[in-house]
């Protein structure tokens, strides 16, 4: 067996692999924007006997968390042919994106998830839903009275868009710092999308739509509002698409309460799992980490990772007024957990601490769930600390 990156003459049968286990076809031009995406030393493969047997890529990314940036990478088009399945060789693959994930400085990762069950054994963890709505026209209201502002249709101009998204990025946890050529691969790759900017009295911008009318349905990819007047004109822009469509399907943010704007709120809404993430260096991670005010003392962290070993041990975590987080660290003696009595302190894995650091479950949840142990003035200290953002996050890889 031989684990490695993948050469340009083996780029095509790294596509093919993804093509047969996600039951999808690509174009020659899919082909080609795939390979402009995918810088080769990110595609790694594991091979038998010359044989290309299973796969995964990792992407370069950025997200917010906190209104900092932070280095991501994302795993994607995790993939094995069926006669080398179930032999480990994913498993392998996982603990490899780890290392080459710390080795360039990518203190978190994340992934869209087939099995959040097969992805929990290697350390990510749920952190992120998703909300869709399915709205009739005239379950929006006729007229919204206190509409300022305009909503124009405009080109693909990703500058003036990515000024609004990045404001509205930063309230949110985990969403990704886009970059140009990220717009036009994931989010503006389809040239017959309309795109709408809402202006307030004063001519900025404060909201866009991405979105599509087909077949009487209109589709909206993006909803990014960046206040509440924004929000209500683009309703009423919305709401002025009656005489074509019957079926309004939204993607909004997961804290958005569309439903109390509405005429009839008795609408479809299905919220579902989403992303998954994992802290692929706890250390590094938590020197950057925007917590939100220091601690009134150290925090120790007891941390089992079985796949990443610079992670198992005990953290000694410091916050003081006006000084950067400081971090020691204590790798468990032989046969051991940690060097520190475990009754100081909190214990628990890395799923846990990722989904606490998201904010998608809160350190006294996971304590009641019996995830999280320690002593309650400890874990409430931790939750005081953690910013008050709400996982989010549009995109997909």
């Amino acid at each position: 067996m031989e684990l490695r990156t993948v050469t340009e003459k083996e780029f095509d049968d790294f596509l093919a692999m993804g093509e047969f286990a996600f039951q999808y076809e690509l174009s020659d031009e899919d082909k080609r924007k795939r390979r402009e995406m995918s810088d080769l030393e990110n595609c790694w493969a594991l091979f038998d006997e010359g044989k290309m047997a299973s796969k995964l890529l990792i992407h370069p990314m950025e997200i917010w968390l906190g209104g900092k940036v932070m280095a991501m990478g994302g795993i994607a088009g995790v993939a094995s042919w069926p006669e080398y399945r179930r032999k480990g060789h994913i498993k392998a693959l996982m603990k490899k994106s780890l290392e080459v994930m710390r080795d360039n400085g990518q203190s978190v990762s994340m992934l869209h998830p087939f099995s959040v069950a097969f992805y929990r054994k290697y350390g990510w963890e749920l952190t992120h839903s998703v909300k869709k709505y399915e709205i009739k026209p005239e379950q929006l209201a006729t007229e919204y009275e206190h509409a300022i502002g305009q909503v124009i249709r405009i080109n693909h101009d990703i500058k003036r868009l990515d000024n609004i998204y990045t404001q509205y990025a930063q309230k949110y946890a985990g969403m990704l710092k886009r970059t140009e050529k990220w717009w036009s691969y994931s989010v503006l790759h389809n040239p017959r999308d309309i795109v709408a900017v809402y202006q307030d009295e004063d001519g900025n911008d404060k909201g866009y739509l991405v979105y599509r009318v087909k077949k009487n349905v209109m589709e909206i990819e993006e909803w990014v509002s960046l206040n509440e007047q924004a929000k209500l004109t683009m309703l009423q822009y919305v709401r002025n698409h009656d005489s074509m469509v019957d079926s309004i399907k939204l993607h909004p943010a997961i804290d958005e309460n569309f439903e109390f704007l509405m005429f009839d709120p008795k609408i479809k809404q299905e919220i579902s799992s989403y992303f998954m993430s994992r802290i692929v260096d706890f250390k590094k991670f938590i020197e950057s980490y925007p917590f939100q005010a220091i601690f009134e003392k150290p925090l120790i962290v007891h941390l089992d990772d079985p796949f990443a070993e610079w992670n198992r041990g005990t953290f000694i975590i410091k916050k003081s007024e006006g000084e950067e987080v400081k971090v020691d660290h204590f790798p468990p003696k032989e046969g051991a957990r940690c060097q520190h009595p475990p009754e100081k302190g909190i214990q628990c894995d890395i799923n846990t601490l990722t989904t606490m650091f998201f904010n998608y479950q809160t350190p006294k949840q996971l304590a009641a769930q019996g995830r999280l142990s320690g002593k309650a003035e400890e874990i409430d200290m931790l939750e005081r600390n953690l910013p008050e953002q709400t996982p989010f996050l549009y995109d997909f890889f």
